[in-house]
């Protein structure tokens, strides 16, 4: 009987972490194991998707990769790849917030507005939300905040106590941006009208638009985290639903 590849050593053989004897014991056990392959098919799937999800693009300076080497990013998108692999092999299911806000409201009114969630838990959790935005699009900036009062009313009319974060990296950490953002304004009132409410730019980021030439200055109702990637995964552990808009 042949004994159970776990996840971890999955995850370190698409990682490219094995030698070649290890490479090559598995690609054997994988053509006789069909399930076997379609794990590791699964996990490389997924882990493109992360790389091309939260991928910074290249910074113009030869010494962009000085910044954040690349090796621990892409060992963190790997971990973020394990994670969703792991949940989905024990049953967990992608869910949208959209079905369980209109089964939480009398009138079956739906909050999402069609946006796709994801979460490790059985049920997406609606009072646990982030919402993910990577573009400077005047349209995108403008849905973010727009979901994010839709979810936070909808939870104060129900009585619901929600903790709700937007979370911006790549050309999206301009909607925190001062003297940069066309809502800052906007998102101060926002942040003082709901205390749970939390804005976090990628540190990432901050880090490439600096080499390159650009002062970087939050505004005050915003923090900064080391990476989106790594808040993104830290929060699903900790069962939160994930949005991106």
């Amino acid at each position: 009987m042949k004994s159970f590849v776990s996840d971890e050593s999955l995850n370190a053989f698409v990682d490219g972490e094995f030698d070649v004897a290890e490479e090559e014991s598995l690609m054997a056990r994988m053509r006789d194991d069909p399930d076997l392959a379609e794990r590791v098919g699964t996990l490389r799937s997924l882990q493109s998707m992360v790389r091309l999800a939260y991928a910074e693009p290249p910074g113009t300076g030869s010494g962009a990769s000085e910044i954040v080497p690349r090796r621990p990013l892409m060992q963190r998108c790997a971990f973020g790849c394990l994670i969703l692999l792991v949940g989905l092999s024990g049953g967990w299911v992608l869910r949208s917030l959209e079905a369980q806000s209109s089964a939480a409201s009398p009138r079956g009114h739906s909050s999402l507005g069609g946006y796709q969630s994801v979460s490790l838990a059985r049920e997406a959790d609606p009072n646990r939300v982030m919402l993910h935005i990577d573009s400077a699009q005047p349209e995108k900036m403008q849905a973010v905040l727009d979901q994010a009062e839709r979810f936070l009313d909808e939870a104060e009319k129900q009585g619901r106590s929600m903790q709700l974060e937007v979370i911006a990296n790549s050309h999206g950490l301009d909607l925190l941006r001062s003297g940069i953002s066309p809502y800052s304004d906007r998102i101060e009132r926002m942040k003082k009208r709901h205390a749970s409410l939390q804005f976090v730019a990628c540190g990432q980021s901050i880090a490439r638009f600096t080499h390159e030439g650009q002062k970087v200055i939050l505004l005050p109702s915003a923090q900064a985290a080391p990476t989106a990637i790594g808040e993104i995964i830290t929060r699903l552990q900790q069962g939160w639903t994930y949005v991106r808009v």
